[in-house]
């Protein structure tokens, strides 16, 4: 199915990826490579889209000490990466995240299934193919872009994101599961108090959570 985009479509991206942008230059900053994932990355936005980014070799003291509304750490399930997110706006349109342990392969991979792009590919205006949330493989084209069912098309989206069979298979079994129950829980949510600084929270949730601790032991956290 191709979806035509019309001017106020162009206008959200537009201004999405502007706020994606400032995101990324304050990054480097502090000598970090951030990326945009998600719906901003593919371009199919709406008026309520947010822009999400990426930090996967993050400085954890240079970060906490942005400027944000809240933040709050997330571990999916168990045996999931914990990540930290640093939300800029009570709203969270802009939300910088970053892993806490080492990411495993798969993990990795589920920002390129979504669709990801660098500071150089926004600026350049390019857009990434990806799977949204509705299981459709948005593939962008100069009117908008192509919208193609992920089921019965696997093959091509190892293609086009350059991820593997197994992380397809998994994204495609969560996805059908949270269309068909709506949203699934999370195993771990914490959000920071004001005064509470995010290697505090590490501190605390590796005491109080032997499931946090364990994901972060096998990884790599330097907080």
């Amino acid at each position: 199915m191709q979806i035509v985009y019309d001017e106020g479509r162009w206008l959200i991206l537009k201004t999405l990826r502007g706020w994606a942008l400032e995101i990324l230059n304050k990054l480097e900053e502090g000598s970090m490579r951030g990326f945009v994932y998600g719906s901003v990355a593919r371009g199919d936005v709406k008026e309520t889209s947010d822009v999400d980014v990426i930090v996967f070799a993050p400085n954890i003291v240079w970060l906490d000490l942005l400027e944000a509304d809240h933040k709050f750490i997330v571990q999916a399930t168990p045996s999931s990466t914990p990540k930290a997110y640093i939300s800029l706006d009570r709203e969270e349109r802009r939300v910088i995240s970053f892993p806490l342990g080492k990411l495993t392969g798969v993990e990795e991979d589920f920002y390129r299934f979504g669709g990801l792009v660098d500071k150089e590919q926004l600026i350049r205006g390019e857009r990434s193919p990806g799977v949204n949330k509705d299981l459709q493989i948005i593939i962008p084209n100069e009117k908008g872009h192509e919208e193609l069912p992920l089921k019965g098309n696997e093959d091509l989206a190892v293609k086009l994101m350059k991820v593997s069979m197994n992380t397809v298979m998994q994204r495609e079994r969560l996805l059908s599961r949270r269309k068909e129950r709506g949203r699934t829980g999370t195993f771990l949510s914490y959000e920071l108090r004001e005064d509470e600084s995010l290697q505090e929270a590490v501190r605390n949730l590796l005491k109080e959570n032997k499931f946090f601790r364990r994901t972060i032991d096998r990884g790599s956290y330097r907080g």
